[in-house]
C-alpha cells in the first residue's frame, strides 16, 4: 500500500528538468539542471536532437545538449544593424517592408566540465557565465567579442605556469635545497600525478576530478576548485595538502606577476587548512631509561656488526649534542668542529642563521671514535670530509643519509618503541629543562629561533610530574592506616 505521504521529504521523486524551468522558459545553468539535460529523440525515434536552455541570470546565455551526450555552453546575441541584402530583397517583393536585422551570432563557450567524462577538460557553468558576461560588457562598449574567448583559450594551464615557476623562479637563492627538492617533489606527484605509488594511486581514482588541476586552466580556476584540491590530497597526509596549497600560492602569485591571471583566488584562512600538530603534541620523547637502554644497544650492535658502526655513533650523537639530524649532524664536515673549544658550528641551517652548540666529554668520546674511522679514508676522498660520512664510495652524496634501518635494530634490541629519529633531539631538550628548569636556556642551547617551539617540552616535563606526584599520593594512601 502506498503512503500518502510518498511525496514529501526525501520520498519525493526527484524535479525533472520542465518541472525547474520557469514560466519565461528559463533556468539557472547549474550541475544540478545540467544533470538532467538531455538530447531528446526526434518524432520517428531514429536519432537525437540536440536540447537548449536559457540561464535567469544572463541573457543570452544557454547550454546545450548535442546529439552525442555531451554539454556545451554559447553565449548568442543579435548584432547592430541592418542586413543589406535580406532588407533589398525584402523591399523588392514589398515596399512597404521594414528593415531586416542581422542574424543572431552564437559564440562557443566551451564544453562542461564533467569529473568522470571530460577528466579535467572544459569549463563549470560559473565559469561559462563568467565568460558570457565578460562578452556582453565588451560588446556594450564596442570590443571584439571573440577577443575574449581568444585569451581563454590562450590562457596557460596550473602545469605549465607551475614548471615556469620551477623553472625560472624556485632555482633562485631565496629558496633553499630542501624547499626546491620538496617542491619539485610535490608537483611531480600532485600536479603532474606522476605517481605510481598505491596511495596516491587509489586517490587519484576516488577524487578524479578534483586532482585534475593541473591540466585545468589557472584562469578557470575557483576557490572552489583549491578546496576540492586540497581535500583530496588531505587523504593522503594533512600536512602534506597544505603544503601543496602554500605551493600553488606561490605559483599564483608568479601568474599574477607575468598577467597570466587577473587576481589571485587561492585564498585560504588558518582555520580552513588542516590543523597541524607537532608530533612532540601527540607522542613522548624516550625516558631516562629508554635512553639508557638505547645507548646500551647502540653500543652492543656497533661492536657486533663493524659495517653498523657509523650509523650507530651518528644516533648517539643525535641525543647528545641535540642537533637536528637530518638537516645539521648527518651532513656534518670536520671543519665545523672545535675539538679545544668544545663546540661545533652549523651554518646552512632551518633558520638561516649559524647555530653554536657546545658538547662535554661523551660528545668529545664521539667524536674521538669517528676520527679513528676517519684516518681508515684517504685524504683525497670527499668522505673525508664528512663527521659521519657513508660507507659506499660510489654514493652520490659522501655523508650518511639515512640510518633508520639500524635505528629500528637498536630500537627492537632495547626494546624500546620505534619513534622518529627526531625524537632523539626532542628526548634531549626535554632532559635539558628538567635538569636545568630554564625554558631558556633550552632554546639557547638547542638553538632554536622562537620560544614558542620550546614551551612544548616545558609542557611535557610538567605532565610528568604531575603524573610522579600522582603516584606517590596513591602510594601514600593506599598505605595509609
Amino acid at each position: 500500500m502506498k503512503s500518502k505521504h510518498s511525496n514529501i521529504g526525501h520520498n519525493r521523486p526527484p524535479k525533472t528538468l520542465e518541472e525547474m524551468i520557469n514560466d519565461q522558459h528559463r533556468v539557472k545553468i547549474a550541475p544540478d539542471v545540467l544533470k538532467l539535460l538531455k538530447p531528446i529523440p526526434d518524432a520517428k525515434g531514429e536519432k537525437y536532437l540536440e536540447q537548449t536552455i536559457n540561464d535567469t541570470d544572463v541573457i543570452g546565455f544557454k547550454a546545450k545538449a548535442n546529439p552525442s551526450g555531451s554539454i556545451s555552453f554559447f553565449y548568442q546575441y543579435t548584432p547592430k544593424g541592418v542586413d543589406e541584402e535580406k532588407t533589398k530583397t525584402a523591399k523588392a517583393k514589398d515596399p512597404n517592408a521594414g528593415n531586416v536585422k542581422l542574424n543572431p551570432l552564437k559564440i562557443h563557450l566551451g564544453n562542461y566540465f564533467n569529473d568522470i567524462q571530460s577528466r579535467g577538460k572544459g569549463i563549470t557553468p560559473a565559469l561559462a557565465r563568467k565568460l558570457a558576461v565578460e562578452i556582453r560588457d565588451a560588446i556594450k562598449i564596442g570590443r571584439d567579442p571573440l577577443s575574449i574567448v581568444a585569451a581563454q583559450r590562450k590562457a596557460k594551464t596550473v602545469g605549465q605556469i607551475y614548471d615556469e615557476f620551477i623553472k625560472v623562479r624556485l632555482k633562485s637563492a631565496a629558496y633553499k635545497k630542501k624547499t626546491q627538492t620538496d617542491m619539485v617533489s610535490r608537483n611531480k606527484v600532485w600536479v603532474k600525478l606522476d605517481s605510481s605509488g598505491y596511495k596516491q594511486t587509489q586517490i587519484r581514482q576516488t577524487h578524479k576530478g578534483a586532482l585534475t588541476i593541473g591540466s585545468r586552466k589557472m584562469l578557470d580556476l575557483t576557490k572552489d576548485d583549491y578546496v576540492r584540491y586540497h581535500t583530496a590530497i588531505s587523504y593522503a597526509g594533512k600536512t602534506q595538502a597544505n603544503r601543496c596549497i602554500e605551493d600553488l600560492r606561490l605559483v599564483e602569485k608568479y601568474a599574477l606577476e607575468k598577467s597570466y591571471i587577473k587576481k589571485t583566488v587561492c585564498h585560504f584562512k588558518k582555520k580552513e587548512l588542516n590543523k597541524e600538530l607537532k608530533r612532540i603534541e601527540t607522542t613522548d620523547p624516550y625516558t631516562l631509561d629508554e635512553y639508557r637502554k638505547f645507548r646500551r644497544s647502540a653500543l652492543k650492535i656497533a661492536k657486533k656488526h663493524p659495517r653498523f658502526k657509523i650509523s650507530c655513533f651518528t644516533l648517539l650523537a643525535c641525543p647528545i649534542l641535540g642537533a637536528r639530524s637530518k638537516s645539521m649532524l648527518f651532513s656534518l664536515p670536520w671543519d665545523n668542529v672545535n675539538m679545544i673549544n668544545n663546540e661545533v658550528k652549523f651554518h646552512d641551517t632551518k633558520n638561516d642563521e649559524t647555530i653554536t652548540l657546545r658538547f662535554k666529554s661523551s660528545m668529545k668520546a664521539v667524536f674521538r671514535v669517528m676520527l679513528n674511522i676517519r684516518h681508515g679514508f684517504n685524504p683525497r676522498d670527499a668522505r673525508y670530509k664528512y663527521v659521519f660520512p657513508t660507507q659506499r664510495r660510489s654514493s652520490k652524496k659522501k655523508y650518511i643519509q639515512d640510518p633508520r634501518k639500524v635505528f629500528k635494530l637498536i630500537c627492537a634490541d632495547a626494546k624500546i618503541p620505534l619513534k622518529c629519529i627526531h625524537f632523539l633531539r626532542h628526548t634531549w631538550a626535554t632532559f635539558v629543562y628538567e635538569v636545568t628548569g630554564d625554558i631558556y636556556a633550552v632554546q639557547e642551547m638547542g638553538g632554536w629561533k622562537d620560544i614558542k617551539s620550546v614551551i612544548a617540552y616545558a609542557k611535557l616535563v610538567d605532565r610528568r610530574k604531575n603524573i610522579h606526584i600522582e603516584n606517590v599520593d596513591k602510594y601514600m594512601n593506599s598505605h595509609a592506616k
